[in-house]
């Protein structure tokens, strides 16, 4: 895993939203730049050839968007979450061994990802489940420390995704985009999407990938305001759902912060008609403070606790 971005580097990304989207809000932290698929995906040695996990995963109700970003499951954890989430993924395209054969039956979906140009888009056709009905596109591409791919070579690179997406019957997710303060190919990801989506015309996306890091202490009494702003000009941008496929407070000083940021971040995004999926960052991490939603093996944090328990939309039958 990369380590979270310095405060310089957050500074700078903000300043670019405002430059770049009209939007005034203080330096909030624009959070870290995620995940090595390598260090996501747990080991798999052993693992049998082929296709990765079960078939026949009911599909998630409708509304039930709640999902988790971790790849490090064990049976005792996916059980533990499975009360409140959906979904999941690993950065990956093939479920955590440990638990391949059982987030199905918990009622989870797995959904797999292209994470970069190093992925042979071959193998994610031939192994990701069945039972996948979403493939996510590149991690963060305009990170050198990412995926790394300029928004034209990803855009040169997409019709490979598409065609995974296409023979499998897949709904696509764009690559998942975030804010970068350094070693970025672009700093603003609301101007790398516009690069990406005028270089691929042609291209198929059907849903938007972002990631938001945020500060904690929000305005006018909602912790999660600087999220919401964020959201909200993807919305006004592009006309696509949004999958925000990782999110968290990133300057927590306390679980209690981090709780309180959660609160009203899935209270907005359950409402929001444009939200698809998201996804908590993260099960368990050592690169944003206070954010684990699990303690040790199959046990909920009261963070997790908290996440597992909060509203859902109320069509979503769990």
């Amino acid at each position: 895993m990369s380590l979270a971005m310095s405060g310089a580097r957050a500074i700078a990304a903000l300043l670019v939203l405002a430059a770049c989207s009209g939007d005034s809000q203080p330096p909030d932290g624009a959070g870290p730049g995620a995940h090595d698929p390598d260090e996501a995906a747990p080991d798999r040695d052993g693992a049998a050839p082929g296709r990765g996990g079960p078939d026949g995963a009911a599909p998630a109700a409708a509304g039930c968007k709640r999902g988790v970003a971790y790849g490090h499951h064990s049976p005792a954890d996916m059980q533990a979450l499975s009360k409140g989430i959906s979904w999941w993924y690993n950065w990956h395209f093939e479920p955590d061994t440990g638990i391949a054969g059982v987030f199905a039956s918990l009622g989870v979906e797995y959904v797999p990802m292209v994470w970069g140009a190093n992925v042979a888009t071959a193998d994610v056709e031939q192994r990701a489940p069945s039972s996948a009905q979403t493939l996510l596109g590149f991690n963060e591409p305009n990170f050198f420390e990412q995926a790394n791919l300029s928004a034209a070579e990803a855009a040169a690179r997409w019709p490979g995704v598409q065609a995974v997406a296409d023979a499998r019957g897949l709904t696509l997710v764009s690559p998942a985009v975030n804010f970068c303060g350094g070693g970025c190919h672009d700093g603003d990801p609301f101007a790398y999407l516009d690069e990406f989506f005028a270089a691929c015309p042609g291209c198929r996306v059907d849903a938007l990938g972002v990631h938001v890091y945020v500060g904690c202490k929000g305005e006018n009494g909602n912790h999660a305001q600087w999220l919401i702003n964020h959201v909200q000009t993807y919305e006004r941008r592009f006309s696509q759902p949004i999958w925000l496929t990782e999110f968290a407070c990133d300057d927590a000083a306390s679980p209690e912060e981090q709780r309180a940021f959660m609160i009203d971040a899935v209270a907005y995004l359950e409402s929001d008609p444009r939200i698809e999926r998201y996804a908590w960052f993260a099960g368990r991490a050592d690169n944003v403070a206070h954010v684990d939603l699990l303690g040790a093996d199959g046990e909920l944090t009261a963070l997790g606790q908290a996440y597992v328990d909060l509203p859902h939309d109320a069509r979503c039958q769990r």
